[in-house]
């Protein structure tokens, strides 16, 4: 089996295919599978044996625009035929919107990620108490993206107790200013 590319108008690929899959019916013409990628828009794979089959079946086929010249392997097409976990594109902190369910609308940053699953843990923005959220992947789409971001440093239990000592102390000295400003 070889599989040959089709060029076609972008959004007519599915009317294309059903054109190509009466003409393979009603005809008896050696094709095997068409592939129509959502993500390589204007394209269609087919596959048959010879191209002169291919010729026959989209001969007279409105938006066919033309048929690129050479065989494609199998291998070049896998990662459009394996479907790709949604959770992909998410990133802790990525600001999003809901898309589906309840919150549908709302703004939200994500605070976990769980690839399992396949679910995040959200906190609404709109909201004035935080409350996490459970959300599938599906419902998410990213308005803000925080990839480009370094993540925040893990300190040390020494460092953490240093950082905490050092904002008590501003703290105690600004309650001391304002205790002194408050008698004089």
């Amino acid at each position: 089996m070889t599989i040959w590319t089709l060029r076609a108008t972008i959004g007519q690929e599915k009317a294309i295919a059903k054109h190509i899959r009466e003409k393979i019916k009603n005809k008896k013409i050696g094709v095997w599978s068409l592939l129509i990628p959502e993500a390589l828009r204007g394209y269609i794979f087919i596959e048959s044996n010879s191209i002169e089959s291919i010729d026959q079946a989209i001969i007279g086929i409105p938006h066919v625009r033309s048929r690129v010249v050479g065989e494609v392997e199998i291998a070049e097409l896998e990662s459009f035929l394996v479907p790709k976990p949604t959770i992909e594109g998410l990133h802790v902190n990525d600001i999003i919107e809901i898309i589906s369910g309840p919150f549908k609308g709302s703004r939200a940053k994500i605070n976990r990620i769980d690839v399992g699953r396949e679910e995040v843990t959200v906190e609404l923005l709109d909201s004035q108490i935080p409350i996490p959220i459970k959300l599938h992947s599906d419902f998410c789409k990213v308005i803000e993206s925080a990839a480009g971001e370094e993540p925040e440093e893990e300190l040390t239990m020494e460092e953490k107790s240093a950082k905490d000592g050092a904002e008590g102390k501003e703290e105690e000295e600004e309650d001391v200013f304002s205790e002194f400003f408050k008698t004089s």
